[in-house]
Parts: C-alpha cells; sequence; structure tokens
C-alpha cells in the first residue's frame, strides 16, 4: 500500500511540474513575441539636377509611428535648420540658384515637411534638389 501511495505522490508531484512549467514556456513565448517590434522599409531616392546622389536609392528601415526626418537623420548625414532639410549625404541646397530640398511621397508632392511625415511600409520617398519654380 505504501508503494501505491508514494506512486500516487509521484505521479502528482510530476504532473504539477509540468503544468507549471508548460504555464512558465508559453508565458514566456507571449511575453517574446509582444516585445518583437516589426520593422518596416521605406526606398528612398534622392536626386541633384535629375541625376541620383552616390549611393541612391536608400533603404531606410523604421518602426510604426516614426517620423521621416527621424528615420533619416538616424541612417544618413542629413543637416537642417528649423525642420527644413538643407543638406542630404554632404549635397547642400544652393539658396543663390533658387535650388532647395523638396520632396514627394508615393509620388506625389509632399503638403507635410519631413518632420510630420508618418511613414508606412513600402513607401517611396523622392528627395529633389532643383530650382523652385514658384506658381
Amino acid at each position: 500500500m505504501k508503494k501505491l501511495t508514494l506512486l500516487a505522490l509521484t505521479v502528482l508531484a510530476l504532473t504539477g511540474c509540468a503544468t507549471n512549467n508548460q504555464s512558465a514556456t508559453e508565458s514566456s513565448s507571449s511575453t517574446a513575441s509582444s516585445s518583437q517590434v516589426v520593422e518596416s522599409k521605406i526606398t528612398l531616392s534622392v536626386t541633384q539636377d535629375g541625376q541620383a546622389i552616390e549611393n541612391s536609392p536608400f533603404e531606410l528601415s523604421f518602426k510604426e509611428g516614426d517620423k521621416l526626418l527621424d528615420v533619416m537623420k538616424a541612417q544618413m548625414d542629413i543637416q537642417e535648420e528649423n525642420g527644413l532639410v538643407t543638406s542630404i549625404n554632404g549635397v547642400s541646397q544652393q539658396p543663390d540658384e533658387q535650388k532647395y530640398w523638396l520632396f514627394d511621397v508615393n509620388g506625389k508632392m509632399s503638403d507635410k515637411g519631413a518632420q510630420d511625415v508618418q511613414l508606412k511600409d513600402g513607401d517611396k520617398i523622392d528627395w529633389k534638389l532643383e530650382a523652385y519654380q514658384g506658381e
């Protein structure tokens, strides 16, 4: 009888350990998956007078909620003044020739500054240094 009781207690103890280990494993795997950050990518082209600058186009990665200017500053050599880009990878705008950095988002001229453009996966950004044609 003692052997049967001992066997029953051992089985109960092992079952409890297995259940606790499974819960711990499930808990840690759900924590790991919820803490994974999904990185998205954009394609960023940079041209000066219609010619691509060195290494353009660029593929930049970002996280949901990131803004264009912040992503560019983190991954490229960007100079800016009051949120306006003045130089990209060493290519500066030329105010004396009225050449400024302008950009399109997915083929349409942006109606926001780079500091206000929230990125979406697959966006195509085209920066162009060219003479500003005022209306």
